[in-house]
């Protein structure tokens, strides 16, 4: 943990005449640390931005390992969202286009890659959510029908990934045309 000292001269020191809303950012890192400081969103004070502020910190007060949790902290941040779609071969018959717009949820998640240190981390919690999900459900989606299969997609990941109902990769493709309902005005 990073132990900020004579917070109000650090907060002058880096361009703050009114150091309140810098003190309070700074009795929170020391409170909650570099990750939780990261995930939170912090008021815009205008005058540094919030991980500028944490950058200058551990200039000052932090070490080596400081800086690095720091820069892996922010690569995971960063990180864009993952895709898993569940493949149902669904043919639209009389539904209201409304109605599967609303129900496009249960066969479309998004996945919040922050928390995964690897790809390999990463392929494993979509492999037990398959079989997770496909179970829970009893192996069909109402509305949408019988589950084929998932298709995933992420930054890690060059191409789709098709995984059957146990969590195995079948094959891996360049393109996958999802059709999928919505409604735009």
């Amino acid at each position: 943990m990073i132990k900020i000292n004579n917070k109000e001269q650090f907060c002058k020191s880096i361009g703050y005449n009114n150091t309140k809303p810098c003190i309070k950012k700074l009795e929170f890192l020391e409170k909650y640390g570099i990750e939780k400081y990261l995930q939170t969103k912090h008021k815009y004070d205008f005058v540094i931005g919030n991980e500028m502020l944490l950058k200058k910190v551990i200039e000052a007060f932090g070490n080596e390992e400081d800086r690095k949790l720091f820069e892996n902290i922010r690569d995971r941040l960063s990180r864009d969202i993952g895709y898993l779609f569940v493949e149902t071969n669904f043919k639209r018959a009389s539904q209201p286009i409304f109605a599967l717009a609303i129900m496009e949820g249960k066969r479309n998640f998004k996945i919040d890659r922050y928390k995964f240190k690897n790809k390999d981390e990463e392929l494993e919690f979509i492999k037990d959510f398959v079989k997770k999900h496909y179970k829970e459900n009893n192996g069909k989606i109402e509305l949408w029908g019988k589950i084929k299969h998932y298709v995933y997609k992420s930054d890690w990941f060059d191409k789709y990934l098709i995984i059957d109902i146990d969590g195995n990769i079948i094959t891996e493709v360049d393109d996958y045309r999802f059709y999928k309902a919505n409604i735009s005005m």
